[in-house]
């Protein structure tokens, strides 16, 4: 049979209600009754019911993770490094993760959200994907804590974590330029409508003014979720007239990065000997390419872990819902054999 609250309160000689101030903190207990109360829970081993505790504190101790149900951006690694630090911010404070996917072919997202929120199944949402990652007018009206796993549309429109994409570029940049390269080119990881996507663009096109002696136009491809991305962007870039076509790349994902390499082999060439690659994301295919690629890392783990203790802070009071904070993380350089 299981352990009851009023077994808790027998073996601590104390009413039941000391024991649910004690545990809930929702109102002062001495130190030692405190002392005797845990005692006794930690020697019962006594779990509290947590759907009988949020009918009384209208809490679930439920955050949900909502993605948009798509591989393309989160294979190889990706998301299950944001899971685990979401649950080990969770887990440590006593939160449950709920993980929830969204097909954006369905256009229900909206009304999912919505749901979760009139339902109450959860005290706050952590949002990510391209199609969550604009804030939604009813969640932000009635306050219902939600923060954003990536970079708001507009600036300061609502709680986000993200990856610092733009240096995350920049450095790239400067890190080939470093290694004599300047004929430097970009496979974006897909349309630059995506915020990810645009960041890298960005911060490319501001290494090359700044350090790398001009921007050129024609270095440039735009990258899709297609499998034959990277293939036949690479193709097109060493097409270029031999004294314009560049000796370094740097692609906007990993597999992106994989694809590349294997069309400059394809066409003689050696890597990084002849061409240099860059990758990003640091997933597993760049470990397992040949050669290995050197790639950008972001750091998805601490992503996670902040947003989801960003997320029980506004639940708990402790950030004001209004007081829009944005945690942007540094990217860094996993050098390998390709650049």
């Amino acid at each position: 049979m299981a352990v009851t609250i009023k077994d808790v309160a027998r073996e601590a000689g104390v009413a039941v209600c000391t024991v649910s101030f004690a545990v809930n903190g929702s109102a002062h207990v001495a130190e030692a009754t405190k002392k005797r109360i845990f005692d006794a829970i930690e020697k019962l081993n006594y779990r509290p019911n947590q759907s009988a505790r949020g009918l009384v504190t209208k809490k679930t101790n439920n955050i949900g993770l909502v993605v948009e149900d798509t591989a393309e951006g989160l294979e190889n690694g990706i998301l299950l490094d944001v899971i685990r630090g979401l649950g080990q911010a969770s887990s440590t404070n006593n939160y449950d993760l709920l993980l929830s996917f969204q097909k954006p072919q369905t256009n229900k997202i909206m009304d999912h959200l919505l749901d979760v929120y009139r339902k109450q199944s959860a005290d706050g949402l952590i949002l990510m994907g391209a199609a969550v990652s604009q804030p939604y007018e009813e969640l932000t009206r009635n306050r219902f804590p939600f923060v954003l796993l990536g970079r708001p549309a507009i600036p300061n429109l609502c709680h986000s974590v993200n990856a610092d994409n733009e240096q995350g570029a920049y450095d790239a940049v400067k890190y080939l330029l470093g290694k004599g390269h300047r004929r430097i080119a970009l496979i974006t990881p897909c349309t630059l409508e995506v915020d990810a996507s645009l960041d890298r663009y960005n911060g490319y096109k501001q290494a090359m003014e700044e350090l790398g002696g001009g921007f050129d136009e024609r270095l440039v491809e735009i990258g899709s979720f297609n499998p034959d991305s990277g293939y036949v962007e690479t193709e097109k870039l060493l097409a270029l007239a031999a004294k314009d076509r560049p000796t370094a790349i740097i692609a906007g994902r990993d597999v992106i990065a994989a694809r590349a390499v294997e069309k400059i082999q394809e066409l003689g060439y050696k890597v990084p000997d002849d061409i240099a690659v860059i990758g990003f994301d640091n997933t597993m295919v760049s470990q397992l390419a040949s050669p290995p690629i050197t790639s950008i890392e972001l750091p998805m783990r601490e992503m996670g872990f902040e947003a989801a203790q960003l997320l029980m802070k506004i639940i708990d009071g402790e950030i004001n819902f209004d007081d829009i904070q944005t945690v942007v993380l540094p990217c860094t350089i996993c050098e390998r054999g390709s650049a």
